[in-house]
């Protein structure tokens, strides 16, 4: 056993003797199978329920109407590794040195000091599986770099980045740690595929479990089959393509929904469904008129089309509007079930169970994001956009990271003005001022924990 799990054990055994059985959410309750659902740059237009009126995603779609439609639900950052990273592990994703997307053969990996929502899960006699992009690793082949088991994965199939050479036949997965070579089909489709077996091979039915289905689509290079392709080609090749492209990635939601229904899981299952970013800047993709799209940090990068539903907890259609992010969803597991932190480590984000009962979340520390130009910080209605003093090139990045200050701001008050328009610093200089305080202090307690990966300092694209 690990030397992580020795430690969390240890802390979850006190938790236990600490914490009143009434905290626990489901005591006396069948545990939820939990299913996260999860697109590569998908945009916040880009579905049905957000407003789309072309793309067709009527599986997407029909969570949203027995479920809830979330119209503020933010990722974990505006690029893919540094999102999935404060997702899995509850931590803004500068904490555990995850900059920006890691690319093939990096050294860049989410550490192994992180707790997962798998590992979570573990400690509540869950079975887990993952199945798609992984993208928290450079090698799956560098036995110094974490795997999904080593993150607490029973099962898992999954590319360290984007399915090569396309979405279909991909070349680049690997199934538990081996290699397999060229898969027949399209990417999605193989993701679910395999999802429904491993689910089918559980030795134990009656356990709960977790799955998370990590889409590469519609992540170029894109690859469908022709008929939705066909369906879609009046929009030009661009746009037409990524059209098609998500409309059979909907197609394969709702095969892997059918067979929830089919096996009689559905009914005890939390089921969600969200992107990692924003979309790509390119013809076709949609943040609804939000300003901003992929590597950005205006709300166009980082707000995502996120729909849940959950039978007797979260249904009926609505249309939830609280703040929520990736970071949220580590301590929402552990309010769910009423355990302490099974590490030290600080926390970025807050239980959101509150809000699934349409009631406030309280924060005690607010979001932060961190990219390579800019961060942002937002507190209720208001966000902060600052600039940070540029690099100059020569001089030590490793000084730069840890040191570098907030040189300029942006303000927005995103209740009045959602896309950004109106830039508030000069305007309300009393409330800049209450955010520069916040923002200042957040910035800081990030760069407490950054460190170069051995002896690399990885400089973030975007």
């Amino acid at each position: 056993m690990k030397t992580k799990f020795k430690i969390r054990k240890l802390v979850f055994i006190i938790s236990i003797c600490t914490v009143c059985l009434g905290c626990n959410k489901i005591i006396g309750q069948e545990k939820p199978n939990i299913i996260i659902m999860m697109a590569d740059d998908l945009g916040y237009g880009d579905v049905g329920c957000f407003g789309n009126k072309i793309i067709e995603t009527p599986n997407i779609d029909q969570l949203a109407s027995k479920g809830a439609k979330f119209t503020q639900f933010y990722s974990g950052h505006y690029t893919c590794s540094p999102s999935r990273a404060g997702m899995m592990a509850g931590r803004t994703p500068y904490r555990n040195g995850i900059y920006t997307f890691i690319a093939d053969n990096s050294v860049v990996h989410l550490k192994d000091k992180e707790v997962t929502l798998a590992e979570i899960c573990k400690e509540q006699g869950y079975d887990t599986g993952f199945f798609g992009k992984w993208g928290l690793n450079g090698n799956m082949d560098d036995k110094t770099q974490p795997t999904p088991s080593q993150q607490g994965f029973d099962s898992w199939l999954a590319t360290n980045n984007n399915a090569i050479p396309s979405h279909k036949n991909p070349t680049n997965f690997y199934f538990n740690g081996k290699a397999m070579g060229e898969m027949k089909g399209y990417s999605s489709q193989i993701v679910v595929d395999k999802a429904m077996q491993w689910l089918d091979s559980r030795k134990d039915k009656t356990k709960p479990f977790l799955l998370v289905l990590w889409f590469h689509e519609p992540h170029t290079e894109l690859a469908q089959p022709d008929k939705f392709t066909q369906k879609y080609a009046k929009y030009g090749e661009v746009a037409g393509e990524y059209y098609a492209n998500i409309d059979h990635m909907d197609h394969q939601i709702g095969r892997f929904m059918n067979y929830m229904k089919k096996e009689n899981l559905e009914d005890n299952s939390w089921i969600t469904f969200t992107s990692d970013n924003g979309p790509l800047n390119r013809e076709g993709r949609s943040t609804n008129g939000l300003r901003g799209y992929k590597a950005r940090l205006y709300e166009g990068g980082l707000r995502e089309p996120t729909v849940m539903y959950w039978k007797g907890k979260i249904e009926g259609a609505k249309v939830i509007d609280d703040q929520l992010t990736f970071f949220d969803f580590v301590p929402t597991f552990y309010d769910l079930f009423g355990m302490e932190p099974m590490n030290n480590e600080p926390l970025d984000g807050a239980s959101m169970l509150p809000a699934l009962e349409g009631k406030k979340v309280e924060r005690k520390t607010l979001p932060i994001w961190v990219g390579r130009w800019k961060t942002t910080l937002i507190n209720n209605e208001w966000k902060i956009i600052g600039k940070f003093k540029d690099f100059v090139p020569g001089t030590s990045y490793n000084y730069y990271l840890i040191n570098r200050k907030i040189v300029s701001y942006e303000l927005f008050n995103l209740k009045k003005d959602p896309y950004e328009k109106q830039n508030l610093s000069k305007a309300n200089i009393d409330k800049l001022n209450e955010m520069k305080l916040l923002i200042e202090e957040r910035v800081r307690s990030v760069q407490k924990e950054i460190v170069p990966w051995n002896g690399q300092w990885v400089l973030p694209y975007a």
